[in-house]
């Protein structure tokens, strides 16, 4: 992802609720100013970050980066594992910056839906899209069985934010 404006990636962490205690996973393929933005937050109101890089480069300096932090957990991470529920944890926010022209986007939904806790929201950071692509975002979206998608373009110069909510009593699982 293109650097993001620090100013603007507060407005973004606007949509997580300010509460102690919560569980916060980051999908990442790279290092920005997202994670440490994430971080801080997750420090200042006591909760849990688990951010998981999907390419080595971002794995190597994250390690680095957060090894004194114990709210930080990063782990390298395989998309193409089977599922991603790992020790029964469920996430309060799923936030994913991924290059989602490169990934299976149906697989990633339903592999997410299991591990963010009933009423959790999952944050997609997207390049602009246009009325075509946020129409296959929502329909992808609302046939994984998540509710109350809203796109925000108004953030970002380049990316697009989608928000969803994970109900309890929709889906399979």
């Amino acid at each position: 992802m293109k650097n993001m404006e620090p100013e603007k990636v507060e407005q973004l962490l606007q949509i997580i609720q300010k509460k102690p205690a919560q569980r916060i996973v980051h999908f990442s393929n790279g290092s920005h100013i997202l994670s440490k933005a994430l971080a801080a937050l997750c420090k200042e109101y006591q909760s849990d970050y688990y951010l998981n890089c999907v390419k080595d480069a971002c794995f190597e300096k994250a390690k680095t980066k957060y090894e004194n932090q114990s709210h930080v957990h990063v782990m390298k991470f395989a998309l193409q594992r089977p599922r991603y529920k790992i020790q029964g944890i469920e996430y309060d926010y799923l936030i994913a910056t991924l290059n989602f022209q490169e990934l299976d986007k149906e697989s990633f939904l339903s592999k997410c839906y299991p591990i963010i806790r009933t009423g959790g929201n999952i944050v997609l950071l997207i390049p602009n899209a246009n009325y075509n692509q946020q129409d296959e975002w929502n329909a992808l979206l609302e046939e994984k069985y998540y509710v109350s998608a809203t796109i925000i373009n108004d953030i970002f110069d380049d990316y697009d934010v989608i928000v969803a909510k994970r109900m309890h009593g929709w889906g399979n699982d």
